[in-house]
């Protein structure tokens, strides 16, 4: 039996003709720097939102600042004493020296009146079951009372 010499039957190309190794390169090397550049825009962009913070808190600080300042300059102006100073010497007021007694011919209110807002609500009262009712219905009321 002799042996058949045949040729080698070359490799299917998967892809149509082989490329370069340069133009591989140079994809991957463009894909490299567009995500390098992604992120160095990424971080400065959040690098830029801090210093904004930043900035934000620092202004806060001073209005609060500020708040407190004139919180204590509103108490201090509106001291009894600083008020009777300036009634005295600034708008040369000085102390009753005659007292005026009014009488009043009304009854003095039986309870304090308060605007109807800060009244407690009415609750309206439970009645209890009549003793007529059926029994079901007082023991109903018993175990739910409402």
């Amino acid at each position: 039996m002799a042996a058949l010499q045949r040729p080698a039957i070359p490799a299917p190309r998967i892809f149509g003709r082989p490329r370069s190794g340069r133009l591989v390169l140079y994809v991957v090397a463009a894909i490299v720097v567009v995500v390098a550049l992604a992120q160095v825009n990424q971080f400065s962009r959040l690098t830029s939102t801090g210093y904004e913070i930043e900035a934000l808190k620092r202004e806060r600080d001073v209005k609060l600042a500020e708040n407190h300042k004139l919180e204590a300059d509103v108490a201090s102006l509106s001291s009894l004493a600083r008020v009777d100073l300036v009634a005295r010497l600034e708008l040369a007021m000085h102390p009753a020296t005659r007292r005026l007694y009014i009488d009043v011919n009304h009854a003095v209110p039986e309870r304090q009146t308060l605007p109807t807002r800060f009244l407690p609500e009415a609750v309206p009262a439970q009645t209890p079951p009549q003793d007529d009712a059926p029994f079901w219905k007082r023991a109903f009321h018993l175990l739910l009372p409402f």
